[in-house]
């Protein structure tokens, strides 16, 4: 009798911890799913910014020279600059 009490016990315990374990994966999945969200909603903001056409370069050299004006161009002078 005392060996049907022990086992029913130890089954008890291995469904609490697994029960517990499940919350946890559970707690884990939902913030992934936020995480995944998140980084959707980024990726949809990044798609819908325009690529400013005057950075695309044919080469090497003419990024070398479209880069530095493209930078000038979009500065905002802060202060007594």
């Amino acid at each position: 009798m005392f060996y049907l009490i022990r086992k029913t016990l130890a089954k008890a315990l291995s469904l609490n911890k697994l029960t517990s374990r499940i919350c946890e994966l559970e707690e884990k999945v939902k913030k992934f799913e936020s995480l995944a969200a998140e980084n959707e909603a980024l990726w949809r903001f990044l798609d819908g910014q325009d690529e400013p056409a005057h950075l695309i370069a044919e080469g090497a050299e003419d990024f070398e020279d479209a880069f530095p004006d493209a930078i000038v161009r979009n500065m905002k002078p802060y202060g007594e600059a």
